[in-house]
């Protein structure tokens, strides 16, 4: 047990350590001693940001053997950091150095004029942008600001919109059940939303602000979530069966990997590691029991072997009817 804690949190403390350490040297930046010796402080601090990211990039790798561009994106990256990051004295002092400047200088371009490179045979070969991006930066951030800006566009732009139905499949609602509780939530933040800003802004207008832009932000998001939910219905084509969960779940499950087909799940199985739970809020009425492990890759691109699928339909009936004559 303690084993399989410790590699759940491996992961975060990869991104934690990097992180307060830097952290911590942006604060000493800020001090008399770093105020007294700026130059020494700079190149300590830039030496600290590039050695923090570094490592952490090590630290992850297989083998802990990153490729030569990720380590000179993640040397990249500390230049900047800490560029941007250092106290105004210390950021003057590095920026009078011209030969670190020069140096940095050229890291950031070798590393770009790389990347570039990459990228560019990238969209030639799949003309996709998350793939062309993700050449340059690092693709789990390039992952999820793709996801956020869709969910945008669902929330601002979609109304109106058919759901996404391809000719010669046929669809199965699932957002008449989770779409009212989620809406409650979105009432219960807009509250929020009203009621924090009015006294955070007797405080600090600037704090005031920035809450209230995270909570613009959440409140589309919900909005975004129920309206994929009900423009992304499951669907059953003449292949196979597509479980999707608005945006956040798209699995294609192929007739011939179906074994069998049932309606009821524990609580407890549906959190294993090979069950795909694709009910959101609820409880899945509709449990997919597979022939042979199919590979999920979920959000940021985790992967997992999938045994079993639950979701949860508004009418399992139809459902039920249209899968047992296929297969």
């Amino acid at each position: 047990m303690q084993l399989r804690l410790i590699s759940r949190a491996g992961p975060v403390l990869l991104l934690l350590a990097p992180l307060l350490a830097i952290t911590a040297g942006r604060f000493a930046t800020h001090s008399e001693l770093a105020a007294g010796n700026p130059r020494t402080a700079a190149l300590l601090f830039l030496w600290l940001c590039a050695d923090a990211l570094a490592l952490a990039l090590i630290a992850k790798a297989p083998a802990n053997k990153p490729g030569l561009r990720a380590l000179l994106g993640a040397i990249a990256a500390g230049c900047i950091v800490a560029t941007l990051a250092a106290a105004g004295p210390v950021r003057n002092a590095l920026l009078d150095m011209h030969a670190v400047i020069a140096a940095m200088g050229l890291t950031l371009a070798a590393y770009l004029g790389w990347s570039m490179v990459l990228a560019l045979r990238r969209w030639r070969a799949t003309r996709s942008l998350e793939q062309t991006l993700g050449e340059i930066l690092p693709a789990r951030l390039v992952t999820f600001a793709m996801h956020e800006s869709a969910m945008m566009r669902l929330a601002l732009f979609s109304w109106g919109a058919a759901p996404d139905v391809p000719p010669g499949a046929k669809a199965f609602a699932y957002h008449r059940v989770v779409n009212p509780m989620i809406a409650a939530f979105l009432v219960l933040q807009l509250i929020e939303i009203l009621v924090v800003h009015l006294l955070v802004s007797h405080w600090s207008e600037r704090a005031a602000l920035v809450l209230l832009a995270l909570g613009i932000w959440g409140a589309l998001f919900l909005v975004a979530l129920m309206r994929a939910f009900r423009l992304k219905p499951i669907l059953i084509d003449g292949a196979g069966v597509r479980v999707r969960s608005g945006t956040i779940i798209d699995l294609y499950v192929p007739f011939d990997a179906i074994e069998g087909i049932g309606g009821a799940i524990s609580d407890a199985e549906t959190k294993r590691g090979d069950v795909l739970n694709a009910a959101i809020l609820s409880h899945p009425n509709i449990v997919l029991t597979l022939a042979r492990p199919l590979e999920h890759t979920g959000f940021l691109g985790r992967k997992r072997m999938i045994k079993r699928v639950a979701f949860r339909l508004d009418q399992p009936a139809p459902f039920f009817e249209a899968l047992e004559h296929r297969i």
